[in-house]
């Protein structure tokens, strides 16, 4: 499995390690019934704690992506479909972050229409 974790992102190593999980399935590049790393395994090819693993897997555990047995690896227990609705999940939360965020700070309605209207346009210009 290759990953990337991004140590400039304000996403925390976890949060990054258990999107980049999903993306793989939903990809389908890790399908139901593969095995995932060792989480001594990921530590090391992400250099990252063996804890921030370990919560990247608990999280993914949660949210019945993958289960984990002891003296065992984590396997894939949903396929790309499922993986997709948690994605989708993801952003939901992220967006709706953003608007609170944005009432917060004052910005009325029409303004973050715009704001994702531009935003919208650098990532979808096809659209």
């Amino acid at each position: 499995m290759n990953v990337t974790i991004n140590r400039r992102s304000k996403t925390p190593y976890y949060q990054q390690l258990t999107q980049q999980v999903l993306l793989a399935i939903v990809t389908g590049n890790l399908n139901k019934g593969d095995h995932l790393p060792s989480i001594r395994n990921l530590a090391a090819q992400t250099n990252l704690n063996l804890h921030t693993v370990h919560k990247s897997y608990k999280e993914l555990q949660r949210k019945g992506i993958i289960t984990i047995k002891p003296h065992s690896a984590a396997l894939i227990i949903v396929d790309s479909s499922k993986a997709m609705h948690f994605s989708i999940q993801q952003v939901e939360k992220g967006v709706e972050q953003i608007m609170v965020e944005a009432n917060n700070l004052g910005i009325n309605g029409f303004q973050l229409k715009q704001i994702f209207h531009e935003s919208f346009r650098k990532y979808y210009a096809d659209s």
